[in-house]
C-alpha cells in the first residue's frame, strides 16, 4: 500500500488519498513519511490525555481536544503536515473543519524510546517555527509505564521552545491552556 506511494506530494495530491492511505502517512517539507501503527498502549494514553484534558478547566473559552488530527504546519515552501498524538485546539466555526497550526494550543507526542530524537528534535522544532504555545512530550519506558512528562514553552522572541517543567511526580500539573491535575496512573491503567 504505502511502498506505491510517491517520494513527494503535493496538498492537493494528500487531499486526495483514500482514507486509509492518508492515516498512515505524514508530509513533512514535501516528503512523504511513512508513519508505523502504535501500540494500544501509546493510544490509550493519547486517548485518555486527550479526554482528560477537555474536562478541566482552560484559559480560553471554548477548546477541543483530539488525537491524531492532521495540524497543517504550513504551506510554503512546501506542503507540511503533522498528526500529533493530542491536539489542542480552539473551537472552530465550521462543523467537520480541521485546525491549523494558529489554532493549535497545545501539541502532545507520546513518546517511547525509538520515536524520542524525532520528537525532541524535529518536531519540537517545526511546532515552535508555527508558534504553538506549548509542546508536551510524555515518555513512555519499555514497559509503557510513564518516566515524565516534559513540557515546553515557546519562547516568542527566540521562536523556540525552553523547558518549562519536568513531570515526574505521577502528576502533569497543567497552569497553562488547560489548568488542573492529571494522574500518571490514570492515563496507563
Amino acid at each position: 500500500m504505502s511502498e506505491h506511494l510517491p517520494h513527494e506530494m503535493t496538498e492537493e495530491q494528500y487531499r486526495r488519498l483514500p482514507e486509509n492511505i492518508a492515516s498512515e502517512i505524514e508530509v513533512v517539507h514535501g516528503h512523504v513519511i511513512v508513519t508505523e501503527s502504535p501500540a494500544p498502549e501509546h493510544n490509550r494514553v493519547a486517548r485518555r490525555l486527550a479526554s482528560a484534558m477537555e474536562q478541566l478547566p482552560s484559559t480560553e473559552p471554548c477548546i477541543r481536544a483530539e488525537t491524531d488530527i492532521d495540524v497543517v504546519l504550513w504551506r510554503v515552501p512546501k506542503f507540511t503536515f503533522r498528526r500529533p498524538d493530542v491536539t489542542v485546539y480552539r473551537c472552530l466555526p465550521e462543523r467537520g473543519a480541521k485546525p491549523e497550526a494558529a489554532d493549535a494550543l497545545i501539541v502532545v507526542e507520546v513518546s517511547s524510546p525509538s520515536t524520542a530524537a524525532e520528537d525532541l528534535l524535529d518536531k519540537k522544532a517545526q511546532y515552535a517555527r508555527v508558534g504553538i504555545p506549548l509542546y508536551l512530550v510524555v515518555s513512555l519506558d519499555a514497559k509503557y509505564e510513564i518516566e515524565e512528562v516534559r513540557e515546553f514553552r515557546l519562547d516568542a522572541h527566540a521562536g523556540e521552545y525552553r523547558l518549562h517543567r519536568l513531570h515526574r511526580d505521577g502528576f502533569l500539573e497543567l497552569e497553562h491552556v488547560v489548568v488542573g491535575e492529571i494522574s500518571f496512573a490514570d492515563l496507563v491503567r
